[in-house]
Parts: C-alpha cells; sequence; structure tokens
C-alpha cells in the first residue's frame, strides 16, 4: 500500500500536467496513448525547470508569519568532547572516492559532527564529511591505515556543531533543551559576535550551554552551503537542543518525488506550475495566474489552521473571587508533582 494517498501530486503527474498545457506531452509511439512524461529531451528539461520554479514561488509566497508546515523543529545534538577508548575502536571501511567509511564498536556518532576533525591514533585527522549512523561515518581522504583490526580515536569538542543540511540559514522561535533534559537554565538566541568575544579569553569553560547563535560555516566537506550552532559554554555532556527553522528547498530530480508541501496543497502547486508555465512559456499573465492566486488564499486558511486560536481575555468570572479562582486553578488544572519525604 502506498505511503501517500493516490490523489498526491507527484513530481512525474505535475509534469505532465505542464506537459499537456504547453502541448509537448507523450502520448505513446502511435499518439494513441493517455498523456505522459515528455520523451524529448528539450521538452522535458522545460517541464522540469516550469514545476520547480513554481514549488519554489509556493514558498516565497508565504503568509505574514509564513508557511506553519516550512517550520520543522530541528534536534541538533551538543556533544562533548571524547577522548580515547580502548574499548570503542574504528575500523575501516575502505576508500572510495576520496572518502573512507569509518565504523565505530559503540554508538559515537551524531549528524552535527559533520565538518568537525576525527582524530585516529597514528593515523592522522580527518574531517568527517558525512554522518552515516551512530556507528559509522565518512571522511575526507584515505584513512585505511586504521585497518581492519581498528585503532583508537578522539575527537574534541569547540563549542560549534553543524546544523542538517536542510537547514536554510533561518530560525524561528524559542530554542529549548530536549525533553527530559532536566535543566534549569534555558538557552536563549544571542550574537555570534558576543559569543566570540567571550572565547576571546576564556576557551576551557564548559558546562550546560546558555547562549547559542547561528552562522554560516566554510563547507569545505560539502558542496552545498551549511551553517552551524554555536554554543556558550562548550558543553561537558551530550545535551540535545530543539528549535524551530525554515526549511530549505532542494529541487525535485526523481520522477516518484513529492513536492514538500503537506498533500492539501496540491491544487496550489499545480495551479502554480501551471501559472509559472504560461508566463514564461507564454509570456502572458492570464487565467492560470488568476486561478493560483485563488488557490493561494485557499492554502492560506488551511496553513493558518494550524496555529493555535485565541485564548481571549484570561480573568477571573464574574462574581468569582480571586480566592476561589485560584483553589478552583490548583483543583482542577494544575498537576502538581509527587513529592517524597525521605
Amino acid at each position: 500500500m502506498s505511503t501517500e494517498p493516490t490523489s498526491t501530486l507527484t513530481y512525474a503527474r505535475l509534469i505532465v500536467e505542464v506537459a499537456r498545457k504547453g502541448g509537448v506531452a507523450y502520448y505513446g509511439a502511435d499518439g494513441q496513448g493517455v498523456a505522459q512524461v515528455p520523451i524529448n529531451v528539450y521538452d522535458l528539461d522545460e517541464c522540469k525547470r516550469h514545476v520547480n520554479n513554481a514549488i519554489r514561488m509556493v514558498l516565497h509566497d508565504a503568509p505574514p508569519k509564513g508557511w506553519k508546515f516550512a517550520k520543522p523543529t530541528a534536534t541538533v545534538v551538543l556533544w562533548a568532547s571524547a577522548g580515547v577508548d580502548a574499548a570503542n575502536p574504528v575500523l575501516s571501511g575502505g576508500e572510495v572516492g576520496g572518502l573512507t567509511t569509518l565504523n565505530a564498536t559503540e554508538d559515537s556518532f551524531y549528524e552535527s559532527m559533520e565538518g568537525r576533525t576525527l582524530t585516529l591514533t597514528g593515523v592522522g585527522d580527518f574531517v568527517i564529511s558525512h554522518y552515516v549512523s551512530a556507528t559509522q561515518v565518512k571522511v575526507l581522504g584515505d584513512a585505511t591505515g586504521a585497518g581492519v583490526a581498528g585503532v583508537t580515536w578522539s575527537i574534541t569538542a569547540n563549542g560549534d556543531y553543524t546544523l542538517p543540511r536542510t537547514f536554510g540559514g533561518q530560525y524561528d522561535g524559542t530554542p529549548t533543551y530536549a525533553a527530559d533534559s532536566n535543566q534549569g537554565v534555558q538557552p536563549s538566541w544571542s550574537d555570534e559576535t558576543s559569543i566570540r568575544q567571550w572565547r576571546e579569553n576564556r576557551t576551557n569553560e564548559t558546562g550546560d550551554p546558555y547562549w547559542i547563535a547561528i552562522r554560516v560555516m566554510n563547507a569545505v566537506f560539502d558542496v552545498r552551503r551549511r551553517w552551524e550552532l554555536m554554543t556558550h559554554p562548550v558543553p561537558d555532556e551530550v545535551r540535545s537542543i530543539e528549535f524551530p527553522f525554515d526549511l530549505h528547498f532542494d529541487e525535485l530530480v526523481d520522477l516518484d518525488e513529492v513536492p514538500p508541501l503537506p498533500f492539501l496543497h496540491d491544487e496550489t502547486v499545480k495551479a502554480a506550475c501551471l501559472a509559472v508555465a504560461e508566463k514564461d512559456g507564454e509570456d502572458a499573465v492570464g487565467k492560470e495566474w488568476e486561478y493560483y492566486t485563488k488557490c493561494l488564499n485557499n492554502s492560506y486558511r488551511i496553513d493558518a489552521r494550524g496555529y493555535s486560536k485565541s485564548l481571549g481575555r484570561f480573568e477571573n468570572p464574574r462574581g468569582v473571587s480571586r480566592t476561589a479562582a485560584l483553589r478552583a486553578f490548583r483543583r482542577d488544572l494544575y498537576q502538581r508533582p509527587t513529592v517524597t519525604y525521605n
């Protein structure tokens, strides 16, 4: 059974919609078949360009508060320095295309380690290029010196943590520690300059971070632009911080891919594809653009349903004393913790 609703518009179906409008759809060798993705290289490239431009346009034409669906919550693991551990060596999985796969004995790696330097004892320093799993990473260069028997390793935390590839540089919302962190200090956004100034004279301060900031990093390990989360102080144990961010859009490539929007917005995406095809292909803005505008307004209403509604005025009901209202709040609404006396 499909994991998506059968009515979901895939990349291929959007291409066909654009191709039908442009009169370039493929109808089989005898021309008697149903509309299909164009087989002409030029026509197919044009249709793909219209679809991806349309998705980009819909994401750009967001309501004033932005699309709620485009604000996923990032979970960034703040890891502490890991010293040499004889019980947890890494083994080389071989080098391919300038990347060497390293396998750890125990769960040791995090996605936020990408771009950081891993030291293999007696072999050298290597930059982590790809996080694969908690026990496997790929590093730049030939690290096969680790051998199949494995060598010990270490990694030093400096307070900077690489953000996911989908992070586009813009955060939105209040950061918090992950559930059950039991932290008395709330992390707060700061300017990266302030953190750099603190680091000028205090490079060994560790603890639970209470200041965080974001800056673009020199992503020599990746072909795409990457950002990092700066923290102060440097964590002395593994912690996780969560915050909402604006989703970065990757162009669709595979024909069975779906747009990065909830399927309730599919009609808007289809309308946008036809509007872009009309504007770019026919050099005109007409009925397709008008219909896209109508669909966009409907999408605004759909997206707005995901935001919390106003709670109204918070005050005592008429005729109810403050004491009685407080007693009712504690009795009916306030969840009191269980206290155990030793």
